[in-house]
């Protein structure tokens, strides 16, 4: 592709005729030729090897180089680059090449250094001036992948438009660490401004790159701002509780801050049927804080709230407070809830209908915790709290409990 470009800013006027052959169909021939040989050839016969190889089919050469080499034939190639580097400036587009495919930074990046400072004339004859003034600053660095990371990042022309004055595309495996990297270090607005680049780069990451990308977010934002990006990751990811392998390269204070920023959206959306001001739900907001996982069962109309220590099962309009010791739910109707969210999972076209369960499935008074059955009735606030304090030891004041939770996300702007 570096030939192509070059051709066609030296034949801007030209107009091409169509041929019945891909551009890069020359280029694929004699590299495979090329590897053919090389991996045949014993290493005390590649310098000889090499003279008998035309000057262009040489610049095809450092292709050759690949992180799955042995020492040896490495060496030679490396040997190789660094004398071509010094007498030909098509070297220079060719080794930052190689480099962006195989990311071998300790070897690969003083090589092009080296290939730009002896050939600047050249190679910056063919770059605008402000793209050769960034190639002299990039150059004199010593960690590539950081400072095309910042670059991109902070950049006015945008991530991917910012990486071509590099010569970096989407399709070279440098990209990826780039981005990820870039990640790290953008600030929210970033995120905002690059929505749809993160959005596709994450649908075609693996699990881990999804974490890296997951923890970044929630480091780098308010979950809040950034709600689209935020719900992405909750439908891939989930939360910890429920999916942990998903999360194991996650720091433990993000996949609580991410976890406790999706239940709040959970429980909102659960009690926003009635109204966003429901008096159940002004209740139990303040203790988003303590929540680790929040599901909703029977037709969106009774939701389960998992608490360090207790599980307790909610009912919209009528109906009690069933509260049970986590233990206990675990053994009795976890398994059911289990079976519930995997379904949920499934396919809608493998299903006969909505996966669901029935406030029945997870309702016994015999089972609560100390009396853990706790009705609406008039002043249920107060009676709830004083059950919630004495036989749970909870704290229970809001001023407090809001402290704790600005700590973190300030995921109460939720609400607002």
């Amino acid at each position: 592709m570096f030939s192509l470009e070059s051709w066609l800013k030296e034949n801007k006027q030209q107009k091409l005729t169509f041929k019945d052959t891909h551009v890069t169909t020359d280029y694929v021939g004699k590299l495979e030729q090329l590897e053919n040989e090389f991996t045949q050839l014993p290493m005390e016969e590649f310098d000889q090897w090499v003279e008998s190889k035309t000057r262009k089919l040489k610049r095809y050469i450092p292709y050759l180089y690949k992180n799955d080499l042995d020492e040896q034939q490495k060496a030679k190639l490396l040997h190789f680059i660094h004398h071509q580097v010094q007498n030909d400036h098509r070297y220079f587009r060719v080794v930052v090449d190689v480099l962006y495919q195989t990311l071998d930074h300790d070897h690969l990046w003083p090589l092009v250094k080296k290939a730009y400072h002896f050939n600047e004339v050249q190679v910056s004859r063919r770059m605008e001036e402000e793209q050769a003034e960034k190639w002299q600053a990039f150059t004199r660095e010593e960690d590539p992948i950081l400072f095309l990371a910042k670059e991109a990042a902070n950049s006015e022309l945008g991530f991917i438009e910012e990486l071509k004055t590099f010569f970096l595309t989407e399709n070279l495996p440098s990209y990826k660490a780039v981005f990820l990297e870039g990640l790290k270090r953008a600030d929210e607005a970033f995120y905002i401004r690059e929505k749809a680049l993160f959005k596709r780069f994450f649908a075609s990451s693996s699990a881990t790159e999804q974490q890296q990308m997951a923890e970044a977010l929630i480091q780098r934002c308010k979950l809040n701002h950034v709600k689209p990006l935020g719900l992405l990751v909750y439908e891939k990811l989930k939360i910890y509780r429920r999916k942990p392998m998903l999360w194991k390269h996650v720091g433990e204070e993000e996949k609580k801050r991410f976890a406790k920023w999706a239940l709040t959206l959970e429980i909102k959306e659960f009690f926003n049927q009635v109204n966003k001001n429901h008096e159940r739900f002004q209740y139990w907001k303040k203790f988003i804080v303590k929540l680790e996982d929040a599901v909703v069962i029977d037709k969106k109309k009774t939701l389960i709230l998992y608490f360090e220590d207790v599980v307790i099962m909610e009912v919209l309009a009528t109906g009690a407070v069933y509260v049970y010791e986590t233990s206990v739910f675990n053994h009795y109707f976890q398994p059911k809830v289990d079976k519930l969210l995997a379904d949920r999972e499934k396919p809608r076209a493998a299903l006969a209908k909505e996966p669901d369960l029935s406030r029945e499935d997870v309702r016994n008074q015999a089972l609560v915790y100390k009396n853990g059955r706790l009705t609406h009735r008039g002043g249920w606030q107060f009676d709830f709290d004083h059950w919630l304090k004495s036989h749970l030891g909870w704290e229970v004041k809001t001023d407090v409990l809001q402290k704790e939770a600005d700590r973190d996300e300030g995921y109460y702007d939720a609400y607002e």
